[in-house]
């Protein structure tokens, strides 16, 4: 869940609530009768360019690949996916100060779960052994600045469990699998002392996922039946089910839920009139739109997420729903596709535009308008492009993902003192040709001076490299030229006068003079990965994280 709350709400109450509108729904063979309906879209004023102090300042969390999921609270801890120097997948924190990289020892891949307010972590994670030379089954654990690493029970040592939230309380919910081969997954709970609760299931569900779960230990996912077609479930704090059904539909899941008893999920997923629905308590369901899928729910029942077009390619376009505004298209001006990712609780909501040309673009909307969070940077290193915004915090702070690896924007120029790295440019790599490699720097004491090495990765170890700056402004400039093809992760230091340092990383192929290669602009992705990863992942988890073009 999100890690913001606001008011008290009757969890029993609730489960009664939703009990008589289930019924009601199936009784009409509809969803929400006689609740609101979404009205068309509202195109909001596009704003550009930055005013007053509507800027961000820079900090870098990753040093190298594109980030896939990220959290961020209201004390400006973070937590955030990346691909490290050995290829796997990664988890780092951001303690406000410094990342430290909280995968376990010996961990292949490793999957970000959730964040509290607390800055207590859920993750899973595959260990690498003998037995299991490319990481085994995926392992629940729970990690804290105090506590450290902690191992989670599962239901199974053979098949994996998979953890996807964590609330106020430190209770972590997820699914486990019962066998290694094709098990069957249960959902289940992790009390904040590490006690495993399987979460029951009703007659006829043969495999359940528990989703989210709010600050009142109310938990949502689904059941699936033998035909696969997912129900609603719900379970309240002392773990006793509720069978939600599908709201009158072949299809539902819950993936959100607020600590006012609010539920945001899909329906018909896999036909075409799937839709991403909320229901309230005393209110119902209602159906968002044809086509919509939901990203995020927050304190205010706002649901935010993209609508997939009408047009051949689906072409998404963001949106945000609420009860009170029906449902207000998102989609910047200018643009050929776009998507809401996640918001806070002030309205604030991030997510990605796409060019016509493919390239992606960091969004930001407000009830002001869409903007670029390209142009809201202070003072940017040269080359630098923010790609897609990742998280939102309460406070403003925003994750966001670029071609310099995953970064943190602090609101109203708030920044730090570490040296802030733009991406590393260069041509295309070739074998027994010199790569020349370019890097911009900022740094807001404008008194530091710097020193900067670059590892190429093929042994050589770090190397000292000139820096040219003035000011707080910087370049690093060097050359190299590989004697063997193959692949190299290049890692550029930049240290400054206090001994503060940030370091970037590349991986690049090089290839023989007149082979197929890629143009080297930084750490950029083409999002074929991210959908890689996401596909590897269990049918509730996977639905709930939202692959930008799952239901094409």
């Amino acid at each position: 869940m999100r890690t913001f709350s606001i008011g008290r709400f009757s969890m029993m109450t609730g489960m009664v609530a939703m009990a008589t509108a289930v019924a009601t729904a199936n009784a009409s063979d509809g969803v929400g009768s006689g609740n609101a309906t979404a009205r068309p879209g509202e195109q909001e004023q596009h704003k550009a360019g930055s005013q007053g102090k509507d800027v961000y300042g820079i900090v870098n969390l990753s040093g190298g690949t594109v980030g896939y999921f990220a959290d961020i609270n209201a004390r400006g801890q973070a937590v955030f996916e990346y691909e490290g120097l050995d290829g796997l997948l990664k988890v780092g924190y951001f303690d406000g100060r410094r990342v430290i990289d909280i995968s376990p020892p010996n961990s292949g891949s490793v999957r970000f779960g959730g964040l509290n307010e607390q800055g207590e972590v859920a993750l899973s994670a595959s260990i690498i052994e003998p037995a299991a030379p490319r990481g085994g089954p995926l392992r629940p654990f729970r990690w804290s600045a105090s506590r450290g690493l902690v191992p989670l029970p599962s239901l199974s040592s053979e098949g994996s469990t998979f953890v996807t939230a964590i609330n106020n309380r430190s209770e972590i919910i997820g699914h486990s699998a019962l066998s290694a081969e094709r098990g069957t997954n249960r959902a289940v709970r992790w009390t904040a002392t590490n006690r495993l609760i399987p979460l029951p299931a009703p007659a006829g569900i043969d495999q359940s996922f528990a989703s989210d779960i709010n600050d009142h230990n109310v938990t949502v996912g689904s059941g699936d039946r033998a035909s696969g077609e997912p129900n609603l479930l719900a379970w309240d704090a002392a773990g006793r089910m509720m069978h939600l059904g599908a709201f009158g539909k072949r299809f539902a899941f819950a993936s959100y839920n607020n600590n006012r008893g609010e539920v945001a999920g899909m329906l018909d997923v896999h036909t075409r009139n799937r839709s991403a629905f909320l229901w309230s308590p005393g209110k119902g369901a209602v159906r968002i739109g044809a086509g919509t899928v939901a990203h995020q729910l927050n304190e205010l029942g706002e649901v935010v997420g993209r609508r997939d077009g009408d047009n051949a390619n689906g072409t998404p376009r963001a949106f945000l729903f609420s009860r009170a505004r029906g449902l207000v298209d998102l989609h910047p001006r200018g643009l050929d596709a776009s998507e809401a990712d996640d918001l806070n609780d002030h309205g604030v909501v991030v997510g990605v535009g796409y060019r016509a040309s493919g390239e992606r673009i960091a969004y930001r909307w407000t009830r002001g308008g869409a903007a670029d969070l390209n142009t809201r940077l202070l003072d940017p290193p040269a080359g630098l492009v923010l790609t897609s915004g990742l998280a939102v915090s309460n406070n403003g702070d925003i994750i966001a993902d670029s071609n310099a690896g995953v970064l943190l924007l602090r609101a109203n120029g708030g920044g730090t003192d570490a040296p802030v790295l733009g991406p590393i440019r260069h041509a295309d790599p070739r074998l027994d040709q010199p790569l020349g490699i370019t890097l911009s720097f900022r740094d807001r004491n404008v008194g530091d001076t710097h020193t900067a090495t670059v590892d190429w990765g093929d042994g050589s170890g770090p190397q000292a490299v000139p820096v040219r700056e003035y000011r707080g402004k910087g370049e690093v400039r060097a050359s190299h030229t590989y004697k063997a093809s193959g692949d190299y992760n290049i890692i550029v230091r930049v240290r400054d006068s206090t001994g503060r340092a940030t370091q970037l990383f590349e991986r690049i192929t090089v290839l023989e003079l007149g082979a197929p290669g890629v143009q080297g602009q930084g750490a950029v992705s083409s999002g074929a990965d991210a959908r890689r990863q996401l596909q590897a992942r269990a049918p509730a988890e996977r639905l709930r994280h939202r692959p930008t073009q799952m239901f094409r």
